[in-house]
């Protein structure tokens, strides 16, 4: 798992790399320059982060600080700087950020290089173990910074036994210091109103909200996802499916198929008439084939749960993620929400504390997993809950732009809903779909058709040698007299 996310992490990296060299922004849509400080001059992950998190309440551009020369940051309404490592700032890019007037916020190392931070000194190298009333899961050693008596600390942090100033405002008010980015479990939900207030930025007032019916294959009980599907449904609540149609079983060499499951079956079918999205669930090796196998049978997944190239939609579960992100042409959609405890007491409380936690991150995704073993017991009380909250905005995916293609395949789909689906399996590629899912059954057919063929053959045969005979039988009498 962990080298699964860890690759992730390099692609989105990569990709964000190439879109911040080779995207230009034009001037009217600049608002805020990211600009960061690392020892290799690549992205890391702390930038990484932050662009996700700005992003989601405005035009971000992202830049090394060796790019920064003259005029660079005149276009821009607002800076973040952050720096990872001490790095000595080149006189043209001083100058420029000298200059800048609108709101700003430095992060890390180098602030001291920095005019309006000039007066502040170098403190103790500490290990910090809480930041305001976040207590850290394990100490961080950081570089401690002695503001002038002109500042004023906005949050401490602190070791065992002292407090350190740790989000400062310098003497100039529109200009602000945060000692390090530190993303734990607890901060990640405190950091976009932090730098959100110190940015002045406009707080984003809808979270879009969405739910995946999740869990979905072969053993599935078709009456409890037909009664979850019309709870949702009868309530104006949007749903997606994450259906599995080919599972492995824990000996390698099982494998189950969703048409195995025949009602199951006819109901996504009846599902993807009616318009319902269809989310694929599969390794990325089975991508492919099983979106081959859904589509060869009617039912046409829009987006993915896994990391494949073919799909520009991605529904993504388990990382530390809460806003949409874009690699490259492909959105992520991160599922945010806890599972409903197996409990019979309060069962909606993890999800209900998670959205609580997520409510205080301005702008940040709410993606609620429904696991389709679940009875519908549940929906009435977490639609409930989420009905009594006015800052959800429902996404439904039926109304997204996303598109799916391989060398079969090819399904677009616009943002008011029209979808166009492309289907190009030869002969031989249904022939290999069907030997691959039933084999026995294929060879058993082929041999009836071959035993049929010899036997038709043979009458055939017979039949053509009686003729022959009696045409024989009749000249020879006609000779003979």
């Amino acid at each position: 798992m962990h080298s699964k996310y860890s690759f992730l992490l390099v692609v989105s990296l990569f990709c964000l790399y190439n879109l911040t060299n080779n995207v230009t922004v034009s001037a009217a849509e600049k608002d805020v320059a990211l600009i960061y400080a690392t020892s290799n001059q690549q992205l890391n992950q702390d930038v990484q982060t932050l662009y996700e998190m700005l992003k989601g309440y405005t035009k971000v551009d992202v830049m090394p600080i060796e790019a920064v020369h003259e005029k660079t940051l005149h276009s821009y309404n607002r800076i973040v700087v952050i720096s990872s490592h001490s790095v000595p700032i080149s006189k043209e890019a001083l100058l420029e950020l000298n200059q800048f007037q609108g709101p700003a916020v430095v992060i890390g190392e180098n602030v001291l290089q920095l005019e309006h931070f000039a007066q502040w000194q170098e403190g103790d190298i500490i290990k910090l173990r809480a930041i305001g009333e976040h207590v850290l899961e394990n100490p961080i050693e950081w570089k401690s910074i002695q503001p002038s008596s002109n500042s004023e600390t906005v949050e401490v942090a602190s070791t065992l036994n002292k407090e350190y100033p740790f989000i400062v405002k310098a003497q100039r008010k529109n200009w602000s210091y945060i000692g390090n980015f530190i993303y734990t479990n607890s901060m990640q939900y405190e950091w976009p109103s932090i730098i959100n207030r110190l940015l002045q930025l406009p707080e984003p007032i809808k979270h879009q909200t969405f739910i995946v019916l999740t869990d979905i294959n072969m053993e599935t009980d078709v009456a409890k996802l037909k009664s979850v599907v019309t709870q949702f449904t009868e309530k104006g609540i949007p749903i997606s499916l994450e259906v599995t149609p080919i599972d492995i079983a824990e000996d390698g060499e099982t494998i189950y198929y969703l048409h195995n499951n025949k009602k199951l079956f006819n109901y996504l079918q009846k599902l993807q008439k009616e318009g319902f999205p269809f989310i694929l669930s599969s390794t990325s090796k089975q991508a492919e084939k099983s979106l081959d196998y859904l589509a060869f049978r009617g039912i046409y997944p829009i987006l993915n749960n896994g990391n494949s190239t073919i799909f520009t939609g991605i529904v993504q579960q388990g990382n530390n993620q809460i806003y949409q992100s874009q690699n490259e042409n492909q959105t992520m959609y991160p599922l945010t929400v806890e599972n409903i405890a197996d409990t019979k007491i309060n069962p909606l409380f993890p999800v209900e504390q998670k959205i609580k936690l997520l409510l205080k991150a301005p702008g940040s995704i709410i993606g609620i997993p429904y696991p389709a073993y679940l009875d519908a017991s549940y929906v009435q009380e977490l639609v409930g809950f989420l009905k009594g909250l006015p800052q959800l905005d429902f996404l439904d995916f039926r109304k997204t732009k996303q598109e799916v293609k391989t060398n079969h395949i090819s399904i677009t789909q616009t943002e008011n809903g029209e979808q166009n689906i492309k289907l190009s399996f030869s002969n031989t590629d249904r022939l290999k779909i069907l030997f691959e899912e039933r084999p026995f059954e294929l060879v058993l057919w082929m041999i009836v058709l071959t035993v049929s063929m010899f036997v038709m053959l043979f009458f055939i045969n017979t039949f053509r040698l009686r003729i022959t005979l009696r045409k024989r039988l009749f000249e020879e009498r006609k000779t003979n007299g």
